[in-house]
């Protein structure tokens, strides 16, 4: 979700920063390392919130602080004590000027799921993302039982993939622009894989357009 985000604002040509909060499997922040700034802090660990609360809101020598869109990969198993770093995190930088939006991406499972109610409390522009590489639509009944009512219409539905082919493309460490454009004799430069990727690619954006264009 956060390359494809990435992507999506890039294709809009707005300013973008890279920041990866797992640095675990910090993925997000090795495919766009020689494109756009980018930055790695361990939000794993309580003390990687005020580091990177720092970084949001202190000005360099020039008296700049970080402009255009900052896009930023939560790892996984957030769970109660990170949702209130998380929580306190979105409430400073908003004291600082920043538009915070929340892109909840989930599975069909309810794992997790309660932490979509606590977010919409504070925070009603959270958008719920039906991630369909793991189910189709109507598998995510949990959802939809719980928050379907007055949130499905909202819900962004990211494109599912072929699962070889979306390994070929983590494993390429490449953005999905890169991957179509790649010129050479790997696995992930097969006609076919590009072809594909491209196709979703182009359905990823719509989606995308629909979701957050008017904001």
């Amino acid at each position: 979700m956060a390359k494809s985000l990435v992507e999506w604002l890039r294709n809009s040509s707005h300013p973008v920063t890279v920041v990866d909060g797992d640095t675990r499997t910090p993925d997000v922040a090795a495919v766009f390392s020689d494109a756009l700034p980018t930055h790695r802090f361990d939000l794993h660990d309580p003390n990687g919130w005020p580091s990177f609360s720092d970084f949001l809101c202190t000005a360099d020598e020039d008296g700049v602080v970080v402009s255009g869109h900052v896009v930023t990969n939560l790892p996984d198993g957030i769970n109660d004590r990170a949702m209130l770093f998380f929580e306190r995190f979105i409430r400073l930088v908003q004291a600082y000027g920043y538009t915070v939006r929340v892109l909840f991406v989930m599975n069909p499972l309810p794992d997790g799921l309660h932490f979509f109610g606590r977010l919409v409390q504070s925070f009603p522009s959270v958008t719920p993302v039906k991630n369909l590489n793991f189910g189709r639509v109507r598998e995510f009944e949990h959802f939809d039982n719980a928050y379907g009512a007055e949130h499905s219409d909202r819900a962004l539905l990211l494109p599912a993939m072929n699962p070889r082919i979306m390994q070929v493309v983590r494993e390429s460490n490449l953005s999905f622009s890169d991957f179509i454009t790649q010129e050479g004799d790997e696995e992930s430069n097969f006609v076919y894989a590009k072809i594909v990727v491209s196709e979703w690619r182009d359905n990823m954006i719509d989606a995308l357009d629909d979701a957050l264009y008017s904001d």
